[in-house]
């Protein structure tokens, strides 16, 4: 699905007021939440920063925040991480992806996960889905022309 700079524009709006929710919601302490995701392609999924109140300035979490429109069948989830050990949006991405996995390796082995991400529905299903979403972060991650410097 390709979007126009305005329906761009528009779902990253959106996309932002849903991680100010999400972010208040899960109790995340922060600053500034950024207004513009640090990674994204929508209208799916997208990478945002947010600051670290007791060090302002630089990334405190990640939030990984999948589309909100309700127009995806199975939307990404959201989910968040601390920036302790992964300062750089490749480094956050690449996190989010071994989280995924894991969560959804332990799964299919009948292992509940509690807490982020959300999901809703049959643990198998829920586990088969992240497994896959989170095959697909890890190529984003590992695609260095995603990420080369303009």
């Amino acid at each position: 699905m390709d979007l126009d700079e305005a329906e761009d524009w528009a779902w990253c709006d959106a996309q932002f007021a849903a991680v100010e929710a999400y972010v208040k919601a899960q109790n995340i302490p922060h600053g500034v939440i950024c207004d513009w995701p640090e990674w994204y392609t929508a209208p799916y999924v997208g990478l945002w920063a947010v600051e670290d109140p007791a060090d302002p300035g630089f990334v405190g979490h990640w939030v990984l925040a999948g589309d909100t429109t309700g127009v995806q069948p199975q939307p990404v989830p959201f989910d968040f991480l601390s920036a302790e050990d992964c300062a750089e949006p490749r480094e956050a991405l690449a996190a989010f992806a071994h989280k995924w996995a894991a969560l959804a390796a332990a799964a299919l082995k009948g292992t509940a996960w509690t807490g982020s991400p959300l999901v809703h529905g049959d643990l198998a299903q829920s586990a088969a889905q992240l497994a896959r979403q989170a095959q697909l972060l890890k190529l984003w991650a590992e695609d260095d022309e995603m990420w080369e410097q303009d």
